[in-house]
């Protein structure tokens, strides 16, 4: 079985002295995995489409339970990735994700434009990073399924134009009233079968009206404007981020080592930190 098709490289491991395995995300097979035979060769002509972050035109024939490369060319190849710790890093963790998020034989069509444009706007100091990745990862969350309701406040239907709390696990909206309320009845002795129950602890994140607002904007937009809006306050910045980061890692139940990696490297207290 032969097939031509573009994607972008996401993972790259060394296999044995010689072979490359490449896991490419694409548009209609989704995210494949690829043998380079002989790709750690500085001489194979296959070394400039299977680097990290190439998004290419790739040749290739089926073997086994794996594609292999049969010859391919450099469409983009993110370059100003690699020449910085800090946005090569937050591009390792979203390629991460993505290939969290993504598996083989489902199309990734949204998911890999998602990907392409975070890269291209991280790579050319277009946006923050922490503003670029929270939209990164919320996006990917409602691509995948975790869609929350943030009209209003799932009790009383109010739209507060305060203090909202997105409730993550439920994937819904509390109001400051609301929550105070809810907190009161939890601290009640219960009674009854569910008395010697566990309850499952709430995972809370606090939204500023202006946070809501860009939050609401991210999961609804079109895939063309989902990056068009700007958060003024830093602090909105950072609080939006950290809402995107806290509700896509407890939906997907893990941590990424290259999160922690960026988290290390990344300035502190600067633009693009989340």
């Amino acid at each position: 079985m032969q097939m031509s098709t573009d994607g972008l490289v996401t993972r790259v491991v060394n296999t044995g002295d010689h072979d490359k395995l490449l896991q490419i995300l694409t548009a209609e097979h989704g995210r494949i995995s690829v043998m380079v035979k002989g790709g750690k060769s500085l001489k194979n002509p296959a070394m400039a489409c299977s680097q990290l972050f190439t998004y290419g035109n790739f040749e290739l024939y089926r073997k086994g339970d794996f594609y292999w490369l049969r010859q391919g060319s450099v469409l983009n190849a993110f370059y100003e990735l690699s020449a910085d710790i800090v946005r090569m890093s937050l591009g390792v963790y979203l390629c991460d994700v993505a290939n969290e998020l993504s598996d083989r034989d489902e199309p990734a069509e949204e998911l890999l434009r998602m990907l392409l444009n975070s890269l291209y706007l991280i790579g050319r100091d277009k946006k923050p990073q922490a503003l670029v990745k929270g939209v990164f990862e919320l996006r990917a969350a409602a691509i995948s399924g975790y869609l929350p309701e943030l009209d209003a406040c799932c009790r009383c239907g109010s739209i507060d134009e305060r203090l909202n709390y997105l409730d993550v696990m439920n994937g819904r909206l509390l109001c400051a009233d609301c929550l105070s309320r809810q907190s009161r009845a939890i601290r009640t002795p219960m009674v009854g079968a569910d008395a010697d129950g566990d309850r499952e602890k709430s995972v809370l994140c606090a939204m500023t009206p202006a946070v809501t607002a860009a939050v609401r904007y991210v999961l609804h937009a079109a895939p063309e404007r989902v990056f068009s809006f700007e958060l003024a306050d830093p602090e909105d910045v950072t609080e939006f981020a950290r809402t995107a980061q806290t509700y896509l890692l407890n939906h997907l139940g893990r941590g990424f080592d290259s999160l922690e990696f960026y988290e290390s490297v990344k300035p502190k207290g600067g633009s693009s930190g989340s």
